[in-house]
């Protein structure tokens, strides 16, 4: 039997790093939800192929990695490193052609083998400060 942990493992390769945003529902589940800060992830399986559509157009050589990997059973803890190039244009921001490296830690829930929740905190400032946006602090 495939876990949760092996179902989020699978999605964020399959999804987030191959690009396969095709294959969304057999991970995420109609009801699906999220929260996270400065990020809109709709609702159900259209939100998050829209997002996964746009978060690839700004950074279409997008990839995660799992740093760690917490198994809550229903409720798995991710720590991700996310890395990419800013080719395309995102929120709103024209291409930059800079590379970013920066940290995310996310909280999912799951139910029958699908995710039906998900929340997390993005480390915006990192990737802000690497693109050129803000200026280093200090």
């Amino acid at each position: 039997m495939t876990s949760n942990a092996d179902i989020v493992r699978e999605a964020c390769d399959v999804i987030r790093t191959e690009g396969q945003i095709d294959r969304v529902p057999e991970f995420y589940s109609e009801d699906f939800t999220a929260d996270y800060a400065f990020t809109d992830w709709g609702t159900g399986i259209e939100g998050v192929k829209a997002l996964a559509s746009s978060v690839r157009g700004g950074l279409p050589d997008y990839r995660e990695e799992i740093k760690l990997l917490i198994d809550g059973g229903e409720y798995i803890v991710v720590e991700l490193l996310i890395e990419g190039t800013h080719t395309g244009p995102m929120n709103g921001m024209e291409p930059t052609g800079k590379a970013v490296a920066f940290r995310d830690v996310t909280i999912l829930k799951l139910r029958d083998g699908k995710i039906v929740e998900q929340r997390g905190l993005s480390d915006y400032l990192t990737m802000f400060q690497q693109l050129g946006v803000i200026s280093e602090m200090g």
